[in-house]
């Protein structure tokens, strides 16, 4: 008890103390490039292979936390198995690197205007470079991190959340510099520094030999469940490539703008989101495997409700505080009062869609307890995607509260199609009650 305690206790504190970082290290790159055509051009850069490479590094953890979960009671096949999804993964990355290539010249010729002053930054190749590069490698972080919770390791792997940021911050207060690949060439420093640190604390648990393939694609095979899993998680991503689309369309500072206010609502959120995820997931999941319809409809009603009024709480506070937190967290140096002003409008205005996201979260998590819902997850996460970029189509013209005012009301009409949908599809525990899903 006391030790599950203590983990949930470290897990959080190193997801907190994750975000309080990553604060650290975006308050000085608002001090030293302020939200210009700088800071647009680098959130530009991300926005594609980030996307990309948080659908695959979802995809990875599906497959590789339950089949070495299952292999770990015979530590030499644990081990064959760990090496052999790491070759492949390797592969997945090196190709995922290479996309910077074609995307050189695709990505800012599908996504920006072309009176976009992003095409006018030199160091836009560069930056392209370097975050399909960062890309890469955070996939290869991915399967690490999933092995080590694994193997029932979630502290370590929670600590890894701290490198990045850190290592980012001293390669922005050591290259004095003022070019913004510094920026780039800072995170994927530390993203290289969580891989290699991955590694070494498990560098004896993968084996490279080829050894016995007895359990052919059964270990790497991707049903269809695993894509409808990651076609429904795409709502959590895809708000970057939309806003790489719209912002840049509404005029200088916006796509920064968006991406500073974005960075305050992921830490703000956490504090709300680690807990529950961490506790009332696997509740949920031992009474959907008993087919107790009833107690998983009461117990997800107090989930939804506890994780609603934490979340509209804090989003009320930054809704009515946004100014001082602006201030507080990025005016200075380069970051001026009219940044400032348009970040805490993009902020003010993200809040509610912040709390009703979290709402979404424990929905999305809740319904993958479900046999047979994956489809039904699937419609609700591409369907926030394709809403989202008609909405902020829509709201473009009235700059960057316009996209926010998109985003939240996106969030909240499928926070409450995603509850009746959830409460729908909990009568069919009734008829699969006894069966387990690997999907928890």
């Amino acid at each position: 008890m006391w030790l599950r305690v203590f983990r949930l206790l470290m897990v959080t504190g190193c997801g907190v103390g994750g975000s309080l970082v990553n604060f650290a290290a975006q308050a000085i790159i608002a001090s030293r490039f302020g939200a210009g055509q700088n800071v647009d051009t680098y959130v530009f850069s991300l926005g594609l292979p980030t996307f990309l490479a948080g659908l695959l590094a979802t995809c990875v953890s599906y497959i590789a936390v339950p089949e070495i979960t299952r292999a770990t009671a015979d530590p030499e096949h644990e081990r064959r198995l760990s090496g052999r999804l790491l070759r492949g993964i390797l592969v997945l990355a090196a190709t995922l690197g290479l996309g910077a290539l074609p995307a050189l010249l695709l990505q800012p010729a599908l996504l920006l205007p072309t009176g976009s002053t992003i095409r006018d930054q030199p160091q836009l190749p560069l930056l392209i470079i370097l975050a399909w590069t960062t890309g890469g490698v955070q996939l290869v972080n991915a399967l690490l991190i999933a092995r080590l919770n694994a193997v029932g390791r979630q502290i370590t792997a929670a600590m890894l959340s701290l490198p990045p940021g850190i290592v980012s911050i001293l390669v922005l207060l050591t290259i004095p510099l003022h070019a913004i690949w510094v920026v780039a060439a800072g995170v994927l420093t530390g993203t290289l520094a969580v891989t290699l640190v991955g590694w070494w604390v498990q560098r004896d648990r993968f084996c490279w030999r080829s050894g016995s393939q007895t359990s052919g694609a059964a270990i790497v095979a991707i049903r269809s469940s695993v894509w409808l899993s990651v076609v429904a998680l795409t709502c959590f991503s895809s708000y970057a490539v939309i806003d790489s689309f719209w912002a840049p369309r509404t005029g200088q500072g916006a796509l920064a703008a968006l991406g500073y206010a974005q960075r305050i609502l992921i830490g703000a959120g956490n504090l709300v989101i680690l807990g529950p995820s961490a506790i009332a997931v696997p509740i949920l999941a031992r009474i959907a495997v008993n087919g107790d319809v009833v107690r998983f409809r009461q117990t997800l009603a107090l989930i939804v409700l506890s994780v609603g009024g934490a979340a509209g709480l804090i989003a009320l506070g930054i809704f009515g505080f946004s100014d001082e937190i602006v201030f507080l967290l990025f005016q200075r140096g380069a970051f001026d009062a009219a940044a400032a002003q348009q970040v805490a409008s993009a902020l003010a205005h993200l809040a509610p869609g912040m709390a009703a996201m979290l709402v979404g979260v424990m929905l999305m998590r809740a319904i993958f307890c479900i046999p047979d819902s994956f489809r039904h997850a699937a419609i609700i996460g591409l369907g926030w995607s394709v809403l989202y970029f008609a909405l902020s189509g829509v709201f473009a013209k009235r700059g960057v509260t316009g996209i926010a005012d998109a985003y939240s009301l996106a969030w909240i009409t499928m926070a409450v199609v995603g509850s009746v949908i959830l409460w729908q599809r909990a009568g069919a525990l009734q008829s699969a009650g006894g069966v387990e899903t690997s999907s928890c």
